[in-house]
């Protein structure tokens, strides 16, 4: 697949998508995360269109990963699923069909990894329509793995929605997690992995694209991948999205001044003098009290 036109692209192929099908090479918001927390180069070994020797990345062959196999059921893709009755894949015979499988352009699961992969799936629908919030990922509502894809001053960037209403006012996101889903868990969540800057691209997309105006919301639906399968449905505030913009501003710029120099550098050169944390500190000078008293010094505040 080829995209030489802005547009917004549904039911894309996750494969196609992660070799970058633009015209030129263009810019997500998981490089803008690279691009602001390592470096271009860094950025530039991780794009499929840059680095000669990159590893094409290709969702089904992560054929043990539970959240691969949920993803492809609620949003849809069930029929790119192939269930396979091995024990697991050491067989010659489970090589074989599971490389055929990847040759269709199917996703091959093991019969009991599917099984669990649907109790997942039905969990997270019965806790949508506990919520009044059915219809999210549904086929008559919305689309689901939609491609947006522009250009902003010569350069081409794209992002992949899980889902996005017919009105593309709403932007949901499907996440699964073997740690908590609780509701106390996800502001670190949000942050350390990205969401106010996944959002923020969105955002950008969507408006450049002129798909919809007036206010949207961007949902994203996490869900643990152990028993009992709780999730939590989680909107940003406008703090996040205040923060994602303007780091995607800075991760936009950047990329567009290594486009144009076709130079993208590394880590600086300089020497660097590191400060000690405050954080860190504060807990050596609480251990050194603990060490001279002998005994614990929340101990010693309490009395």
């Amino acid at each position: 697949m080829n995209i030489n036109r802005p547009g917004i692209y549904p039911d894309i192929d996750p494969a196609a998508y992660y070799a970058d099908p633009c015209a030129t090479p263009s810019l997500t918001q998981s490089l803008a995360k690279i691009l602001l927390e390592r470096s271009p180069l860094h950025a530039w070994h991780a794009h499929p269109r840059l680095n000669p020797d990159y590893r094409e990345r290709d969702g089904r062959e992560a054929h043990l990963d539970l959240g691969t196999i949920a993803h492809a059921m609620l949003l849809g893709r069930s029929k790119t699923i192939v269930v396979l009755d091995y024990d697991d894949w050491r067989t010659k015979a489970a090589q074989e069909a599971r490389k055929n499988a990847a040759a269709s352009g199917d996703l091959a699961v093991l019969a009991k990894h599917h099984a669990k992969a649907k109790r997942m799936v039905d969990a997270a629908r019965e806790q949508l329509e506990l919520r009044n919030l059915g219809w999210l990922f549904g086929e008559l509502n919305g689309d689901a793995e939609c491609c947006l894809a522009w250009k902003e001053d010569g350069i081409w960037l794209r992002q992949l929605v899980d889902w996005v209403n017919a009105a593309r006012t709403i932007v949901a996101d499907y996440k699964t997690t073997g740690e908590s889903a609780a509701p106390e868990a996800l502001p670190r969540k949000a942050v350390d992995w990205g969401w106010h800057i996944q959002a923020a691209m969105a955002e950008r997309g969507l408006d450049n694209l002129g798909l919809s105006v007036g206010r949207r919301e961007y949902l994203w639906v996490v869900q643990e991948s152990t028993e009992p399968y709780q999730l939590t449905i989680c909107s940003l505030g406008e703090a996040y999205l205040t923060l994602g913009r303007w780091q995607l501003n800075n991760a936009i710029e950047i990329w567009k001044r290594c486009m144009e120099a076709n130079h993208f550098p590394g880590y600086p050169l300089r020497v660097e003098s590191p400060e000690l944390p405050p954080w860190h500190a504060g807990q050596m000078f609480e251990q050194q009290i603990e060490r001279d008293n002998g005994i614990p010094s929340d101990i010693l505040a309490a009395g």
